[in-house]
């Protein structure tokens, strides 16, 4: 089986250097773990994009462990498209905004 192409939107790219470069902040090597655990999830999601459940029309939503974050994606048939790496305390219409 092919792994779908992973994409992030403008958006979540920035979502998730701003993440990273808080918890640099708190603690040094803490976004290191924030990208490990990222990148795991983005893995997870390589093998089986459809193990999350839909939390708006096409739209998935993936936790990434240890940190108050989800991932927010869709999947395509060639490629997994990032749409938010989103805190849980943030309310949900910012990344409706964005589909």
């Amino acid at each position: 089986m092919v792994s779908l192409v992973i994409e992030f939107t403008f958006a979540a790219e920035v979502e998730a250097l701003q993440a990273f470069l808080w918890y640099e902040t708190i603690k040094k090597g803490l976004g290191e773990d924030f990208k490990a655990s990222v990148d795991l999830k983005i893995e997870l999601l390589q093998q089986n994009p459809q193990a999350y459940s839909f939390i708006y029309k096409d739209i998935r939503s993936a936790k990434i462990k240890t940190f108050p974050y989800k991932l927010i994606y869709r999947v395509f048939e060639t490629k997994i498209q990032i749409i938010a790496i989103f805190h849980h305390s943030r309310n949900p219409k910012e990344w409706r905004k964005r589909i």
